[in-house]
């Protein structure tokens, strides 16, 4: 039992390799660095580099490609929607060789495509945020009168390869007037095309996150986001495992089921204040960075992947522990950094530094650092310290 995961200096990949590494499923772990986080696990059974797969796509191919053949993985795990992308593009090099837990490469890529997603999602009677897609300057004028302001420009997908190389998405922008919608538009355009304008919803976000075998549903999981990185929403740096929201689960079904969708996805919804409607944002057909909160609680999603890959189905998954607790505590510094930083009340700042010093609630486990497994808490430290040296000696020499 072996498994191929890549690339290994995500949290979410440092969970899945800790996870089948428990389960005795030896991992090897293929990182464009010398060492990365899933790859100082002692759960990793070995680790190799390899070719970064944003700025040499196709060498990366062929690099894992080689690595596969050699060790006879049985399963292919991309944690990144890079890699996803890449592999799935290149699923004809691998028939053979191993199992590969996604879709095919178009179901992939119009997953990515938020305006395509829009499109089947409205097709299925799918609530989404009113959209138009800027391709032209005429759009700008349909933007206002169609979705209104305020407004959200986001763009199209989060990655996009552009000879070779993969450019990262700017934003999302909040916009108040058309001046600021144009600029926003012209910010997100400069380096993946035709950018998205979506209304404004009010209101908190909910998610979840399922397993699915070519459509049908194995596994589902929710939780909420306590504190995020940056504070005014991304990543979650404090979750909080909750009960799935009905309405959520059956329109993230409905759609998943429509696009016969296979292995993990996280389907993001905003709950709208003004009606109580949830409404389509995204789908994330990849691992998620929290995935370690849903192990805790006891939804062991990278051991159900492996399972379904290797057995072709697992049992239906549906019960787990609500009110489990991770905080990821390097990104719940830098969010209370960005707190003190932008709040100017100083009562507001010192409220901020105690609920970090002392959360309300549950107690929450660490995410990176685990009694049975030190190095990846330790190297994360270290990675952090640099970064951090390195803004400082930039900052110094401007």
């Amino acid at each position: 039992m072996s498994v191929l995961v890549t690339p290994g200096n995500l949290r979410s990949a440092l969970a899945v390799t800790r996870s089948l590494g428990r389960q005795g499923v030896a991992v090897t772990v293929a990182d464009e660095r010398a060492r990365s986080l899933a790859g100082s696990s002692r759960y990793c059974r070995s680790s190799l580099r390899v070719p970064s797969p944003s700025r040499a796509g196709d060498a990366f191919v062929r690099a894992i490609r080689d690595e596969v053949e050699r060790g006879r993985h049985r399963v292919l795990m991309p944690t990144d929607d890079v890699t996803l992308s890449l592999i799935s593009g290149a699923r004809s090099q691998f028939e053979g060789l191993t199992v590969l837990p996604f879709p095919e490469a178009d179901v992939v890529q119009l997953a990515h495509d938020k305006a395509a997603l829009v499109a089947l999602a409205t097709e299925q009677g799918i609530p989404v945020p009113r959209t138009v897609v800027v391709r032209e300057p005429a759009d700008l004028e349909r933007a206002v009168r169609d979705v209104g302001l305020p407004a959200v420009v986001k763009p199209r997908v989060s990655r996009l390869a552009v000879d070779g190389e993969w450019r990262s998405g700017s934003g999302p922008y909040y916009v108040r007037t058309p001046a600021e919608l144009e600029a926003a538009c012209r910010a997100v355009s400069a380096a993946i095309p035709c950018p998205l304008v979506q209304e404004q919803v009010p209101g908190e976000g909910r998610g979840v996150f399922v397993l699915m075998n070519r459509g049908r549903l194995r596994a589902v999981f929710a939780h909420r986001r306590l504190r995020e990185k940056p504070p005014s929403g991304g990543v979650s740096v404090l979750s909080e495992s909750v009960e799935v929201d009905a309405q959520v689960l059956e329109h993230a079904e409905r759609l998943l089921e429509a696009l016969k969708w296979h292995g993990v996805a996280m389907v993001e919804f905003k709950h709208d204040a003004r009606d109580g409607v949830s409404k389509l944002l995204e789908i994330n057909g990849r691992f998620w960075g929290s995935l370690q909160l849903a192990i805790d609680a006891g939804v062991d999603f990278p051991h159900l992947l492996y399972r379904l890959a290797v057995d072709g189905d697992v049992a239906p998954t549906r019960g787990y522990d609500v009110g489990t607790r991770l905080r990821w505590w390097l990104g719940d510094l830098d969010s209370l950094a960005l707190q003190l930083r932008d709040r100017r009340d100083w009562a507001e700042r010192r409220g901020a530094v105690r609920e970090f010093l002392r959360p309300a609630g549950r107690p929450a486990r660490a995410e990176m650092l685990r009694r049975d497994d030190l190095a990846p808490a330790a190297l994360e430290l270290w990675q952090y310290a640099g970064d951090a040296l390195q803004g400082a000696l930039r900052k110094l020499g401007r």
